[in-house]
């Protein structure tokens, strides 16, 4: 049991070296050097004179609070048989709402920064709505619904950003900055990006993990997702918990854009970054649906990002590499899946 684990981990860490190192090569880069400036952008280490441990953990920590809510916004939906496609469009309406309740005069200040979270959570659940309703309504497939609302997302949220919530004391289009008292702490003084969302987007996965493999609801929404003809038989409610789990998801995309604004950003504005709702879907892969194994696939994929994006800025190497490997990993984790399904008939 214990070599069928390790065995495939082991493999997908050797064809992650492989295709990285291929990518590096191609890219005319020395190899050692390079995985020494990946390594530094991932850990702090090797410290360099302008680039150490404080400057890699800000954007590892930063890119995994975001990663872990979107991971968990694609697997929970997974978990009852639903691919959530439109994570990106929900942190974005997610996001748009934080920040106009941020922004919002006469808050009583400790309720500003919980508010603007809920309402951004809110907003998501809300916009994951229609194409749960669609589903299990009309039997409309969910990844075209998700990604036709990821446009609809795209498109309602610049058009608001830039002629109904613009900041009136400029020209750009974004909204005004939200109030002090609906902003998130950063994790340390000199950080510029992580904040405590990070311990909200833990708790998260832990609640969620917890719900789904200790409680006869989070039995019943996994039954939905392995066989949907089976829990109806056995009278689980399989409509409701398909709903439910895209209500989830969608809040939790939201969830995700409200920290973002509340924790770093402090507004919202045109060109907002909604790429961390299609790098949950790897996350969450990765993780093989499971919240807590989400926080570990969320910190590897973060550790890329930053790696790929130091590389990038040191050497002038592609910074797609990190998205590259992305998807050969996932490639490999679909194989894998594939044969044991076949094993098991």
């Amino acid at each position: 049991m214990l070599r069928t684990r390790i065995a495939p981990a082991l493999l997908g860490a050797l064809v992650v070296l492989a295709v990285l190192s291929v990518l590096v090569l191609a890219a005319g880069k020395p190899l050692g050097e390079s995985f020494q400036i990946i390594l530094q952008g991932a850990t702090g280490y090797p410290r360099g004179e302008a680039f150490g441990p404080l400057e890699a953990w800000d954007a590892v920590l930063h890119d995994m609070t975001l990663l872990v809510l979107t991971g968990l916004a694609v697997a929970v939906a997974l978990q009852a048989g639903l691919f959530n496609i439109g994570a990106a469009g929900q942190l974005l309406v997610g996001a748009l709402a934080a920040a106009w309740v941020g922004t919002q005069a006469g808050v009583p200040a400790p309720l500003h920064l919980p508010l603007a979270l809920a309402a951004g959570a809110l907003a998501g659940a809300l916009w994951a709505f229609p194409p749960a309703w669609l589903k299990t309504h009309r039997g409309a497939h969910e990844v075209i619904s998700t990604i036709m609302f990821n446009y609809i997302a795209l498109y309602l949220t610049h058009w608001l950003v830039t002629e109904r919530l613009k900041d009136p004391a400029g020209d750009a289009p974004q909204t005004a900055p939200i109030a002090e008292a609906a902003r998130l702490a950063l994790l340390h003084e000199a950080f510029l990006q992580a904040s405590w969302g990070l311990a909200i987007a833990v708790l998260v996965a832990l609640g969620l993990w917890l719900a789904l493999y200790r409680t006869v609801w989070g039995y019943e929404m996994r039954a939905t997702g392995a066989n949907r003809d089976a829990a109806d038989a056995a009278g689980a409610p399989t409509a409701r918990r398909m709903t439910e789990a895209m209500l989830l998801s969608g809040a939790l995309a939201g969830l995700a854009g409200a920290i973002e604004v509340c924790g770093v950003q402090h507004r919202f504005f045109e060109g907002f970054p909604a790429e961390y709702g299609f790098d949950g879907i790897a996350v969450a892969l990765l993780a093989g649906n499971h919240p807590a194994l989400i926080l570990l696939s969320a910190y590897l994929m973060s550790a890329l990002r930053s790696g790929a994006y130091h590389l990038h800025a040191e050497t002038g190497a592609p910074k797609e590499i990190a998205v590259v490997v992305q998807a050969a990993l996932i490639l490999y984790i679909a194989a894998v899946y594939l044969r044991k399904r076949r094993v098991e008939g």
